[in-house]
């Protein structure tokens, strides 16, 4: 998980978004400072799926979250339609 967390991340930094309280885990919590529902909109143009931050809760309004599960080459698509 560490490897698709420096390429997502790194992507995602690229790509304008700020990346908050993600230092472990599964998943990453980025936010363009935008709605979320807006964000998961501007990813699926893109082909990439996410979750809307505010199915966790208000304080998640503005964020989504982005799993690291997905495979190794799966990530570096992810990074590739960010870029």
């Amino acid at each position: 998980y560490r490897a698709r967390r420096v390429v997502l991340r790194a992507a995602l930094e690229s790509a304008g978004f700020d990346i908050s309280h993600s230092h472990a885990g599964l998943y990453l919590w980025a936010t363009r400072g935008q709605k979320c529902m807006a964000t998961i909109e501007w990813l699926s143009q893109r082909g990439i799926v996410c979750a809307p931050g505010d199915f966790y809760g208000p304080s998640g309004s503005h964020h989504v979250r982005v799993a690291l599960t997905v495979s190794d080459e799966q990530a570096a698509q992810v990074s590739d339609r960010l870029a």
